[in-house]
Parts: structure tokens; C-alpha cells; sequence
């Protein structure tokens, strides 16, 4: 007569649920990354319309081919944080720049046929012009670096350098 080894059921449903255990809480999900951006609140009255002063706002267009046209100037995206500087200060008190640089908007039109590449190159460059700024304000107004400002202090900075976006496609 033969014996028949038998494996019990049991240890291999413990054996299953161990293996479980170690990759789930070895594996990595990948996340999806992008552009952090902050969209206004839905509007509450019947007319959204904002009057904005041709003045305050600064035009940036990104055709299909990707050339950049600066304020109806053909630029270079590399030149974009240095005008966007330029303009939003407007130290010179020019009558085609905001007089307070919370009024400047920046107006972003590009095409549907774009590469994302360009798209997040002059998005990247609009948010160093304002980092530079708002660092620049930051040290006369506190003598600290932006980064290192407390709650209040950066809600300040904020509110003297806002990020006005309006992005247009064609």
C-alpha cells in the first residue's frame, strides 16, 4: 500500500497571502506628473467679464511652427522671463506697461498643433520670471529668500506679484 503525501490547503492560502503582502508593499505605482496649476473659481454672477486695460496685458504667442511672438515681436524663448520682467515692473513708467504689477496679465495663445515640449518651455519661463521676482521683493521687503518666508509674509509677496494666466488655444 502507498502513502500519498498531501499538501494542505491552508499553507499555501498563507504561503499566497505572504507573496501578496511583499509586492504590494514593495512595488512603486507610477504617478502622473504635470503642470502645477491653480484654476480661478467658477464665476458666481451672470457676467464673468473682466475689463482689463490694454496696457496690463502681456501677449505671448506660440504658433505651430514654434516661434515665439512677444508682444507682437518675434523672440526667442529664452528672452521670454527677461521682457516679462521688463514689462511687469515696468521701472521706467512706460504707458504700454501695468502701473502696479498686480495688474499685469499675461495673455498665452498658442496652437492646438503645438508640442508639449514648447508649451511647458514658456510655461517654465513665465513661473522663473515671477519666481525672480517675487525673490527680488521677497529680500527688500523681508531680507529673505522667497522660500524661506512664513504663511503671512508669502501671502503678501503673493498678493504684490500674482500669476494672472489667460491661456487661448487656435
Amino acid at each position: 500500500m502507498r502513502n500519498s503525501t498531501s499538501i494542505h490547503a491552508g499553507s499555501m492560502a498563507d504561503i499566497a497571502f505572504l507573496m501578496l503582502i511583499f509586492f504590494l508593499t514593495t512595488t512603486t505605482i507610477n504617478t502622473d506628473q504635470g503642470l502645477d496649476q491653480t484654476l480661478p473659481e467658477d464665476c458666481k454672477t451672470e457676467d464673468c467679464a473682466t475689463k482689463l486695460l490694454e496696457r496690463n496685458i502681456f501677449e505671448i504667442h506660440l504658433n505651430d511652427r514654434g516661434t515665439c511672438l512677444i508682444q507682437n515681436k518675434i523672440s526667442s524663448k529664452e528672452e521670454l522671463a527677461n521682457q516679462l520682467i521688463d514689462f511687469v515692473e515696468n521701472r521706467s513708467d512706460s504707458m504700454i506697461a501695468p502701473e502696479n504689477p498686480a495688474e499685469a496679465v499675461i495673455r498665452l495663445e498658442v496652437s492646438r498643433t503645438n508640442s508639449y515640449k514648447d508649451y511647458v518651455s514658456i510655461m517654465d519661463e513665465i513661473k522663473t520670471a515671477y519666481l525672480q521676482m517675487r525673490t527680488q521683493y521677497s529680500l527688500e521687503k523681508f531680507s529673505k529668500n522667497f522660500n524661506d518666508l512664513n504663511a503671512i509674509e508669502r501671502k503678501l509677496v503673493l498678493k504684490q506679484y500674482p500669476l494672472q494666466l489667460s491661456e487661448a488655444t487656435k
